[in-house]
């Protein structure tokens, strides 16, 4: 206490006392260890109730300043401390985790460097086995190591590095042993090279002579080469090919054409090839193929069908390859040069009616030619051939395209000879279409025909007659035929017969049942009625019918047959009635004529197969025919929204000016187009579909 009687008051904590547990261990001071404490710990062992926990408190770890996560070991003494404690407690052996990295590391360090722990020691060879080898041992190692009995001679009994340090002539004696044993395997290892060495020799020497005998063969080779420069064609084909007899496996492709270009340039130069197609070159090239093009380059030459052997049906043509090629020969660089301008050039010039010159050239050149080079002469000559389509006029009947197209059928792409696709034969069908639809019946079948049906199938060309000819033939007979027995005439139906061949048989049949059989019983039915009727005659006349005009071939269709039975079973009456046939002869059962047959009643004779229905035809207007007519000679037909003053027919203005200005106006009335006069606009002049009208378009 001070002087004033108070008590001075310290404010230095108090050392507690050290708690003890039950047993009197004592414990470290503080709240914690009291907390343990009155949880059963007695300050000894591990955590826990079962002491499995640690018994160290957790060691902290100064990183350093800056410094991350594995700047230091991972684990802390005190770690290590706990788990050795766990192991040996559970009576395992503590193995540190960080003892085995090093360990890893260093055995992958050794292994590296071609060590190994657990190396057996070299083999120890005597002097006589090193001496056997072929290896001289000199007598100054031989008096210092025993090789035989693998003891050392001392020279000094004087130890220099002291008792535990190896004796000198100890370590000399495991210098020169190592030594040794280096000198012996590298003897050993250079006896084993020199047993290669004569293969390696013999080899190097074989390599030698074939060098050698193909410096020698290229020698020859360019000698013969150059003793060809100063030949003629002829004389460098025959060398060429002496030239692959001697050496049948070496590539020559890039000298033969070398030897040949300038006869080549030349030829070409001055060549027609229309005149002359060239055929002895192009056969040269033929027999040639293995020198003048590489290996990989060749193409397999095909055979020429002609079109009168086989027509081409568009599945026995392929179309060729495309050829996708970085690069080309020296062969196709010379024909892609001198021989495809002059051809093309030929083509723009080529008359397209005159076939066979052209046709001639591409059979020549085409099993010679590089199949790029052949698709663009076909495409040229296929574009050609589809502008001359395009220019044909069916009606003008000047001369049809089987003439100059048949012949290039062969050449054609698949594309181009399908019927229903968009090429040239599909062109050309609907050209004849059009035809069938307004042609002169009386004129007879175009010409070619029979040659179409064979281009585009039976079942197609069977297929169009039924559709655009037939009901066009059973309308004209039905109007253009009359029966007159005192004069007959036959011009209609033989019009009709003209198509036999082209139409079956049995389609002719149902044209007459329908159109030709009502009129002719009608006749007999008159003429039996007649007081004057003589029926001698009348079985003459229709022996003559029967006979001489249709003939058995058509009587004895069932169609027809059945007509012929009607006629005979109205004379068999009227004879049975005698003068009663006058008043009471029935008239014949006929059906109602009708402008053609039904059109499932042809199904089955022309396209022979199920009957299906057949496409409404449309009958051909004057106003069609007009409009293409227009179309072929690249007029227009323009409507003019105006009206005829007297007929109320609309106008229409007829132009070759793509403006639609000038031309002739004019209006249709029947069949017959009427056009205004230029020089007095109320006059109308009737005009056909020809030059005339095509000039007054033009504005002549």
């Amino acid at each position: 206490m001070d002087e004033g009687g108070k008590r001075k008051h310290s404010f230095r904590q108090q050392p507690n006392k050290r708690a003890k547990a039950e047993d009197g261990s004592a414990l470290k001071s503080g709240f914690g260890a009291k907390m343990l404490a009155k949880m059963g710990y007695k300050g000894e062992g591990g955590l826990g109730k079962e002491g499995g926990g640690i018994s160290e408190p957790i060691q902290v770890v100064n990183r350093g300043t800056k410094g991350g996560i594995g700047i230091v070991a991972e684990k802390s003494e005190q770690q290590r401390r706990e788990e050795r404690r766990k192991a040996e407690a559970n009576g395992e052996k503590y193995v540190d985790t960080s003892e085995e990295e090093r360990e890893e590391r260093k055995k992958k360090k050794a292994k590296a460097r071609g060590e190994t722990r657990a190396s057996a020691p070299r083999p120890k060879k005597t002097v006589f086995e090193l001496e056997a080898a072929g290896m001289h041992v000199p007598l100054a190692l031989q008096s210092i190591i025993d090789a035989t009995t693998g003891t050392s001679t001392p020279t000094s009994g004087v130890s220099l590095r002291g008792p535990d340090i190896v004796p000198f002539e100890n370590s000399l004696q495991a210098r020169v042993r190592r030594d040794l044993n280096s000198f012996s395997e590298a003897f050993e290892q250079l006896q084993v090279e020199s047993q290669a060495i004569p293969p390696q020799e013999y080899a190097l020497q074989k390599e030698l002579e074939a060098l050698e005998k193909q410096m020698g063969e290229l020698e020859d080779l360019q000698a013969r080469i150059e003793s060809l420069r100063t030949g003629t064609f002829d004389v460098v084909c025959e060398g060429l090919k002496s030239l692959r007899a001697a050496y049948p496996s070496k590539p020559l492709h890039r000298e033969s054409i070398a030897v040949i270009h300038p006869h080549f340039s030349k030829a070409i130069a001055s060549w027609e090839p229309l005149e002359d197609a060239l055929e002895g070159v192009a056969a040269a090239f033929s027999e040639m193929a293995n020198i003048i093009q590489p290996r990989s380059r060749r193409v397999a030459s095909q055979a020429y069908t002609h079109p009168s052997e086989a027509l081409v049906s568009r599945n026995s043509v392929d179309e060729e390859d495309t050829i996708k090629r970085g690069t080309t020969s020296s062969y196709e660089s010379m024909m892609l040069k001198y021989w495809l301008p002059a051809v093309s050039s030929a083509v723009t010039q080529w008359d397209v009616k005159n076939p066979q010159p052209m046709v001639h050239l591409v059979e020549v050149w085409k099993p010679v030619l590089p199949p790029f080079i052949a698709k663009r002469v076909l495409e040229q000559i296929t574009q050609k051939l589809s502008t001359s389509i395009q220019e044909w006029n069916p009606r003008k009947f000047k001369r049809s395209p089987h003439t100059w197209v048949v012949e290039w059928l062969p050449f054609l792409k698949p594309t181009d000879l399908d019927p229903k696709g968009s090429g040239l034969v599909a062109e050309i069908k609907r050209k004849i279409r059009h035809a069938l639809q307004s042609i002169d019946l009386s004129k007879g079948p175009l010409p070619g025909m029979d040659q179409w049906r064979r281009v585009f199938g039976k079942s197609e060309f069977d297929h169009l007659l039924t559709s655009h000819l037939v009901p066009r033939l059973a309308t004209y007979l039905r109007d253009n035929f009359d029966i007159n027995p005192a004069e007959q005439d036959l011009a209609p139906l033989e019009a009709v017969f003209a198509w036999r061949g082209l139409v079956s048989n049995e389609v002719i049949g149902e044209l007459l049942k329908a159109q030709f059989f009502p009129k002719f019983l009608e006749i007999i039915h008159q003429w039996l009625t007649s007081p004057e009727v003589v029926f001698e005659e009348v079985q003459t006349w229709l022996a003559w019918w029967r006979n001489e005009i249709l003939q058995d071939e058509i009587s004895n269709l069932p169609s027809v047959a059945s007509s012929w039975n009607e006629a005979y079973s109205l004379i068999g009456t009227a004879l049975d009635l005698g003068d009663a046939r006058l008043t009471h002869l029935p008239a014949p059962h006929v059906e109602s004529t009708r402008v053609s047959p039904e059109p499932s009643q042809f199904s089955k004779s022309v396209n022979k197969e199920l009957p299906r229905p057949a496409p409404q035809v449309e009958e051909t207007t004057f106003k069609d025919m007009v409009e293409e007519f227009c179309a072929e000679e690249n007029l227009l037909l323009i409507p003019l929204r105006e009206a005829h003053d007297q007929t109320g027919l609309p106008l229409f203005r007829i132009t070759a000016s793509a403006t639609g200005r000038g031309g002739a106006v004019a209006y249709l009335k029947g069949d017959v187009l009427w056009v205004q006069n230029k020089k007095d606009k109320t006059m109308w002049e009737p005009t056909g579909l020809d030059e005339a009208l095509t000039a007054k378009a033009e504005g002549k």
